[in-house]
C-alpha cells in the first residue's frame, strides 16, 4: 500500500512539474464553451509568437468569456527558448481581435468585422 501510495504522489508531482516546465501561458477562467483541457491543449500547440510582451502579461480573451494569460518574458520560469522576435515592446497596442478554438483544436485569431455603410443601403 505503501509503494502504491508513493507511487501515485511521484506521478502527481511529475504531472505538476512537467505542466509548468517552459509554461508560457495560464488559464486564468473558464468561460461557457472550452474546458480547462481544450484551451490548455489548443495553446500548447499554438504559435503564439508575437503576442507577448516583454515584461507585463496579455490577457487573451475568448469569444466565450475564456481568459488566457500568455506570460511575459520576465514571469516565465528559468528564462525562454523563444526568441526575442516573439515579444513586443510593453507600449505595442494590440488590435481587438476575437479568440476562439476550432473544431480541431487550433486557436483561431479572428476580426470582428463591421459591415460598410453603402453596402448596406443596396
Amino acid at each position: 500500500m505503501k509503494k502504491l501510495l508513493l507511487l501515485v504522489f511521484m506521478m502527481f508531482c511529475l504531472s505538476i512539474y512537467s505542466q509548468s516546465k517552459n509554461a508560457n501561458f495560464t488559464v486564468i477562467k473558464i468561460g461557457n464553451k472550452y474546458s480547462k483541457e481544450v484551451l490548455t491543449a489548443a495553446f500548447q500547440k499554438a504559435d503564439m509568437c508575437g503576442n507577448f510582451y516583454f515584461s507585463k502579461s496579455n490577457d487573451i480573451v475568448l469569444d466565450d468569456g475564456s481568459v488566457v494569460r500568455l506570460l511575459s518574458r520576465k514571469e516565465m520560469q528559468n528564462g525562454s527558448s523563444m526568441s526575442d522576435t516573439c515579444f513586443m515592446y510593453d507600449d505595442a497596442k494590440f488590435g481587438n481581435y476575437v479568440w476562439s478554438i476550432t473544431a480541431n483544436g487550433y486557436v483561431a485569431k479572428g476580426v470582428a468585422v463591421t459591415p460598410n455603410k453603402s453596402y448596406l443601403k443596396s
